[in-house]
């Protein structure tokens, strides 16, 4: 499915209403209260619900810690962020194989408790097990878009690396954990200014108010 498509789940509506929009999930298992599920965003054409977060969240992937929290405004804009670099790193063609796809699922089973645990736990909140593979997909596109596109760009100097280690005798470790931090405090500030142009030329809706939340629709494994 091309990045910038919509991700498989059990429901999926396209259209937005002027305010929040319930979906029922077509799959919940029998409960006492049916999960449901609420859009509230858009970029483009493809739509951010609360189980996309939910479940990145979970997943502990796309730049979420795993957590049972409400959903904030917050969260949504870092969805937000997340797909305006998958629809450029779709745009420049990077892609993912299946070997590190693989690697990276078993890593996260590993965490929840292996590969069993994690399949209880998509079956029990019918999730659909390729939709939760693509988000970690994603996860990884993601990435490699920052390093391709943002990390690569920056090669911090000798001047540079002495200003920031300070007075002193500095062995190569220091020199390289200098260099390291110098890499990602540039590439942090690059891939700033990067989104806030991306977000003026995005058609982008949010519809949580700041000051908002949402219960996540399921918990995490």
């Amino acid at each position: 499915m091309p990045v910038g498509g919509r991700s498989p789940r059990a429901v999926r509506w396209s259209g937005l209403a002027a305010g929040a929009v319930l979906l029922m999930l077509a799959h919940a298992m029998p409960a006492p209260a049916v999960p449901v599920d609420t859009v509230l965003g858009q970029v483009g054409s493809r739509t951010i619900s609360a189980s996309d977060v939910a479940l990145a969240r979970a997943l502990g992937v796309l730049g979420f810690a795993p957590t049972t929290a409400p959903i904030e405004r917050s969260d949504v804009e870092r969805y937000v962020d997340t797909l305006l670099m998958l629809d450029e790193a779709g745009r420049i063609g990077i892609d993912v194989g299946p070997s590190a796809l693989d690697v990276a699922w078993t890593t996260i089973s590993t965490r929840v408790g292996g590969d069993a645990a994690l399949e209880r736990w998509l079956r029990d909140n019918a999730l659909d097990r390729d939709w939760a593979r693509r988000v970690v997909e994603e996860d990884l596109l993601k990435s490699k878009f920052i390093d391709a596109r943002f990390v690569a760009f920056v090669f911090p100097d000798d001047a540079a690396i002495n200003r920031e280690l300070g007075p002193g005798q500095h062995d190569e470790a220091a020199r390289e954990q200098a260099r390291q931090r110098l890499v990602r405090k540039a590439a942090s500030e690059a891939q700033a200014a990067w989104l806030a142009d991306a977000r003026r030329r995005a058609s982008i809706k949010i519809l949580l108010p700041a000051g908002s939340s949402v219960a996540p629709p399921f918990g995490a494994p």
